[in-house]
């Protein structure tokens, strides 16, 4: 049974160790100047959770048989839209149902901060496919394709109503 909880329930580091187990089986296809880059911004979320509650409140550690097996963030700031921030699955954990069910309590908790339309981007390459997939199949529809400026990399952006 997959369960939710707040960052604070675990040791500092865990929201970063998550995001790097979730994305290595990418590193092999990243530069390292890539690889450090995107470690650096796993790095800073960490910080971010621990120094800033507003920031915590909208991340969750989702949890099966007391190990955590991913993270979900948003931001719920922007009037009546939220924004899905990081939302990943374990390597081990993924193909078990459990990255639908961490999505659907991300839209969850954007619905009862009062958010009635929802925007999540992610990445063109094959490695993001099930992600694709998985915002496909809640219900969000692409709205557009786009160079990531920061990242010189493809991504799709969905949105959908709540």
């Amino acid at each position: 049974m997959l369960t939710f909880s707040p960052p604070s329930a675990f040791p500092p580091g865990t929201i970063e160790r998550l995001l790097l187990e979730s994305y290595t089986p990418i590193k092999t296809q990243l530069t390292e100047a890539e690889w450090t880059k995107l470690t650096g911004k796993f790095s800073e979320f960490e910080q971010e959770v621990a120094l800033h509650p507003e920031v915590a409140r909208c991340t969750f550690i989702s949890i099966v048989d007391g190990s955590p097996i991913g993270v979900g963030s948003y931001d719920p700031r922007l009037s009546d839209m939220g924004i899905i921030g990081d939302n990943v699955i374990l390597p081990a954990a993924q193909g078990k149902g459990y990255g639908k069910l961490q999505l659907l309590e991300i839209l969850r908790q954007l619905k009862a901060k009062g958010c009635h339309h929802v925007r999540v981007s992610t990445g063109d390459h094959p490695f993001f496919l099930s992600a694709q997939k998985n915002y496909q199949s809640v219900g969000f529809k692409e709205t557009r394709r786009f160079i990531d400026e920061d990242w010189h990399a493809g991504q799709i952006e969905y949105e959908m109503d709540l």
